[in-house]
């Protein structure tokens, strides 16, 4: 029999380690549904490559044409990394590609003697990727870009190592696991006086007329309903101004954008959202059935072939690594 001081001690120490273990199985499990979560929207997003570039891209365009102009204006005013000579590479990484649509304007940007390599998760996407700017490189005002643009597989949260010159993304931030992880991420593998421009939809985006009346709104609501959930929004983007700053950031330019996004019909809407973009995941987390009938339940809300227009509201976020942070230093 060991004396009670002894007994005491060891029924501590159990304790300790039995906490730990569960702490780290939290863990590992958490881990584990990140990486599942992250494994089906790379399966989506490589299933759909080819039609979230017809349907959806073009909806996009007016955002992602004011996210390549304020690229643009910060490079051409507020670079400091590259001086002012026209044969001096810069090195331009675009994460969360997709199609690639941004690769060959960003390279136009830059100059023939950049280099612009983008990353996606999903093969799919880079697939396409790789055939666009085969395609718009054929053009001969294009073929001198040719060589200085690439896609690759890769990870937002975990970027290729620099340092870059330019880190660009156009909604992909919204869809990583850690946003705000992923941020201190990019400017950890910028060059100093680089320039960061990324525009993602917003958690809690400001408050427009009608905006209530979206159909996204109420598929967000058939969901809850249909599953029972009643969690409210992370608003992880109210960090994003003090995660720019720990990590040796300064935010040059800070805006919501708003344009109009139409669609045939609500059944157009749904095709197109559940066979095209974001929703289609859930066909593969919940099966066709699931989307399907939460589908029909959306399209009894609108008369049918009335055509849907509704405002929706992105932010744009243009910054600058500060110029005394050491070159691919963790901050």
């Amino acid at each position: 029999m060991l004396p009670a001081s002894q007994m005491r001690h060891l029924q501590l120490l159990f304790a300790v380690s039995s906490r730990a273990v569960v702490t780290k199985i939290r863990l590992m499990s958490h881990k584990s549904d990140i990486s599942s979560g992250t494994n089906i929207l790379a399966k989506s997003w490589s299933t759909i490559s080819t039609e979230y570039e017809k349907v959806l891209v073009p909806r996009f365009a007016p955002w992602t044409h004011n996210t390549l102009d304020a690229l643009r204006v910060a490079v051409n005013k507020d670079m400091k990394c590259v001086p002012d000579d026209i044969i001096t590479p810069s090195r331009a990484l675009v994460l969360c590609c997709g199609p690639g649509q941004e690769l060959l304007p960003i390279a136009r940007i830059l100059g023939p003697t950049s280099t612009v390599l983008g990353i996606d998760l999903a093969p799919g996407m880079v697939d396409s990727a790789r055939e666009r700017i085969e395609t718009e490189c054929k053009d001969d005002d294009n073929i001198i870009y040719k060589e200085c643009i690439t896609a690759e597989v890769g990870d937002a949260m975990d970027p290729p190592p620099g340092p870059h010159h330019v880190i660009f993304s156009a909604f992909g931030l919204q869809q990583l696991p850690s946003p705000i992880q992923a941020i201190e991420s990019w400017f950890n593998v910028m060059e100093p006086g680089g320039i960061c421009v990324f525009i993602y939809w917003p958690p809690s985006p400001p408050k427009i007329p009608g905006e209530e009346d979206s159909p996204f709104h109420f598929w967000r609501e058939l969901i809850k309903k249909k599953l029972g959930k009643q969690d409210k929004e992370d608003p992880w983007d109210e960090n994003i101004d003090a995660a720019v700053a720990a990590a040796g950031g300064e935010i040059i330019e800070d805006k919501f954008i708003s344009h109009d996004i139409c669609w045939k019909d609500a059944r157009d809407l749904f095709d197109g959202m559940s066979r095209a973009g974001l929703w289609h995941a859930m066909r593969l987390r919940r099966g066709d059935d699931f989307v399907d009938e939460l589908g029909k339940e959306l399209q009894s809300l609108y008369p049918a072939g009335t055509c849907l227009c509704h405002k929706f509201t992105a932010r744009m976020v243009v910054a600058r690594r500060r110029e005394n942070q050491s070159k691919g230093s963790k901050i």
